[in-house]
């Protein structure tokens, strides 16, 4: 949907100004993981502010904290 490769790692920065999960980069086996997403709603709901709102990345086998919450930008190419 971003118009990459299927090979393209994504850096992904939250609206979070400080601390060490402000960041993350993902590489494109991340990416393309069927159950990786962007999420934006959960039970058709918007996200809580605590739960990332306006919007947070999902990625499978990655620890909670390293699913950035409050994202801000994504930039699409090789880390």
């Amino acid at each position: 949907l971003a118009g990459t490769d299927g090979d393209t790692d994504v850096f992904v920065e939250s609206l979070q100004q400080h601390g060490a999960f402000r960041k993350a980069a993902l590489r494109h086996n991340q990416v393309r993981d069927p159950r990786s997403l962007l999420a934006l709603r959960v039970d058709g709901a918007d996200l809580t502010l605590d739960h990332g709102y306006p919007a947070r990345v999902i990625v499978p086998a990655a620890p909670g904290v390293l699913n950035t919450k409050w994202v801000a930008r994504m930039t699409f190419g090789a880390l």
